[in-house]
């Protein structure tokens, strides 16, 4: 005869499974290789999670084919809490539509969204002797030049090169874009006047843009950034109003995980990015931190798919 008090659990089989949960190791697989800014921040979150889960928290970089094999290898992992990705816009957002027979994954049917970890806004960059000395001379520049100011990236597709889409699509200027397989090489091309423009991420471009060996132009953010306090938004532009962009990495666990699961994830991951060390080290690579609802996130990365496949339609922009 079955007593009266074990049948919610019965139930419920998910909520047993959660609270057993974690009984092993947790792994955080990072889709590119260590030592950039996805490795950095997921190494700050991994220890406080470790401490406050009472379990092992293993980063595992697993870098190919633009974080998609490390992607898919996530989605079709165990939905038992215990392999979780540390995912991007460009795995997620824009590989679905710039490589699709490259992607044998649903970005959203796929993954349970948990917690976004951090942000990081662009910056448009030049050249220190182009001749423009703000946003708008720049963009009456490029409408005006016959053969478009150049602009590198760290390569076609990456949400880099989309954003030099926009704004040549919203201002009309003539931009050509120039992929960068090595990208400590464009600061170095941009210093020396092989390059007009760049598109950066803001870590790099800021401190070039203080020491003055480039010009600063705009941000993506929707409001100047303490580290170019000068330098406008994009948003600045009527063209651009209300414009905001940035790279970003979350994290997500494989369809069906158990929603209690997902829930205890998102809380302890958002109270280990608040704690104070946590924020000083994340300002330090020039890193904000982002709190989002699981509900907001999983919207937020619709909108970004939506956002992203009608400027590759537009440019057609493919790499298959």
């Amino acid at each position: 005869m079955i007593h009266r008090r074990t049948l919610p659990l019965l139930a419920l089989p998910g909520l047993a499974q959660a609270q057993a949960w974690p009984s092993r190791p947790i792994t955080l697989v990072v889709p590119f290789a260590a030592g950039g800014n996805v490795d950095a921040v997921t190494r700050l979150l991994a220890p406080e999670l470790s401490r406050r889960l009472g379990q092992n928290v293993v980063v595992d970089n697993a870098p190919g084919a633009g974080g998609t094999i490390a992607t898919e290898r996530v989605a079709r992992a165990a939905p038992d809490g215990n392999t979780l990705l540390v995912a991007v816009e460009s795995t997620l957002a824009i590989a679905p539509f710039v490589t699709p027979s490259a992607v044998r994954y649903d970005p959203v049917a796929d993954f349970a969204p948990v917690a976004m970890l951090a942000t990081l806004p662009l910056a448009l960059v030049g050249r220190p002797d182009l001749p423009a000395a703000d946003l708008p001379a720049l963009i009456a520049l490029a409408r005006a030049s016959s053969a478009g100011l150049t602009y590198a990236t760290s390569g076609t597709g990456t949400s880099l090169h989309l954003l030099g889409e926009i704004i040549a699509a919203r201002t009309g200027a003539r931009l050509e874009h120039v992929p960068y397989r090595i990208t400590s090489q464009i600061p170095t091309d941009l210093m020396g006047g092989r390059l007009d423009l760049a598109i950066l991420a803001l870590t790099v471009a800021a401190p070039l843009v203080r020491e003055g060996r480039i010009k600063g132009f705009a941000v993506s953010a929707a409001n100047p950034h303490p580290a170019m306090p000068a330098v406008p938004p994009l948003a600045s532009l009527p063209a651009m109003a209300g414009f905001e962009m940035a790279v970003w990495q979350g994290i997500f666990a494989p369809a069906h995980t158990d929603a209690a699961i997902v829930e205890r994830l998102a809380a302890e991951i958002q109270m280990a990015m608040e704690e104070p060390e946590t924020q000083r080290r994340l300002a330090g690579i020039g890193m904000t931190g982002s709190q989002l609802s699981l509900a907001a996130l999983g919207r937020l990365l619709r909108a970004e798919m939506t956002r992203y496949e009608a400027v590759v339609r537009a440019a057609n922009i493919r790499l298959d």
